[in-house]
């Protein structure tokens, strides 16, 4: 596999995972508990890292990459 391909599909699991806690934290707070608003601060903290990642480190990390021509993970 590709090492930018793999970079990216890295990058962009965690929005699954953000995604279900979203569910997770809405689920908490349709059922009466108040944790699920934790659960969502931590899962919109977590967005805002993981776009950070893919939008500004990632295209960092892959030009490096294609500019000592390194083909290696």
């Amino acid at each position: 596999m590709d090492p930018t391909k793999r970079l990216l599909f890295w990058l962009r699991i965690p929005y699954v995972a953000d995604a279900a806690l979203v569910l997770i934290g809405v689920w908490l707070l349709l059922s009466g508990r108040s944790v699920g608003w934790w659960v969502l601060v931590f899962a919109a903290v977590r967005a805002v890292i993981g776009t950070i990642a893919l939008f500004w480190l990632a295209p960092k990390l892959i030009a490096r990459r294609n500019s000592r021509g390194d083909d290696a993970p």
